[in-house]
């Protein structure tokens, strides 16, 4: 994964920034001509969940209540398990943001080859995409879906970095969303022999049928991440807090909490 916007990322968790800053970190990834603001245009809609206000830029996880967050909870089905020479055969995504269900996204994506493993595994099979979008169109419109929520899916690594390198591929981006991982957060807040998202569904009765088709996992895991969500610490108050949980649930979340409270933060109106 490329880390061309990391440092910039880096730098916004830890405090705003005003828009010189954030060209003058431009420069070194603008590409041989120095063009900062065409830059700009480009960080803007990578996916970076970013507010700009009074010539400030915030990285608005830091600020945004976790219920006021806006999640988007994916899964793909896949033709193998290598990105770099296989590819979705469908994508299934659920936006989540105060409690409720707020859009979903699912569709196909063609292709004329899918080994008998995968249809086994999966019950789609070559015959069911005859007619599907090509994987740029597929790829644009998800991306257009995603915006800047934050990615959720369970065992997000494979997702997140499957689709962001066919992204890049066609042309249209690495992807720079906050990713959550609903393995790990489960692991940290719920209490169960196994982790696979299979397992949870009937472990925590959710009890979805016709699993792993990819709009029926995004609505399971989006089951498990409500139950993790339930369940966590009350000194989590922002997204990012929920975002570092993941990483180190034994972080003092409270003490930045009270931090936050004492000074009243919040975008400027």
């Amino acid at each position: 994964m490329p880390k061309r916007y990391e440092k910039i990322i880096a730098t916004l968790q830890k405090r705003p920034l005003s828009e010189n800053e954030i060209l003058t970190l431009l420069l070194p990834v603008a590409g041989l001509f120095g063009d900062t603001q065409s830059e700009f245009e480009i960080f803007k809609n990578s996916g970076i969940p970013i507010e700009v206000a009074h010539e400030r830029i915030y990285y608005r996880p830091n600020l945004t209540p976790i219920a006021q967050e806006t999640f988007c909870i994916v899964d793909i089905e896949t033709n193998g398990h290598n990105p770099k020479i296989h590819a979705p055969i469908e994508i299934g995504a659920i936006k989540f943001s105060n409690g409720k269900i707020i859009d979903c996204f699912e569709s196909f994506v063609f292709n004329a080859e899918i080994p008998e493993y995968i249809t086994e595994i999966t019950g789609i099979d070559a015959g069911m995409l005859e007619g599907a979008p090509e994987l740029p169109k597929v790829l644009e419109a998800f991306k257009l879906f995603l915006g800047d929520s934050i990615f959720v899916a369970h065992n997000v690594g494979f997702d997140y970095e499957f689709l962001s390198q066919a992204l890049e591929y066609y042309g249209y981006g690495y992807l720079y969303n906050p990713r959550l991982c609903t393995i790990k957060l489960s692991q940290r807040l719920i209490q169960a022999p196994r982790y696979s998202l299979g397992f949870l569904n009937a472990f925590l009765n959710i009890n979805h049928s016709n699993l792993h088709r990819a709009l029926q996992d995004s609505k399971t895991a989006l089951e498990v991440f409500k139950i993790c969500l339930e369940k966590l610490p009350s000194n989590l108050y922002t997204s990012n807090d929920l975002l570092e949980f993941e990483k180190n649930p034994k972080a003092n979340y409270g003490k930045h909490h009270k931090e936050r409270q004492k000074s009243n933060t919040q975008l400027p109106k």
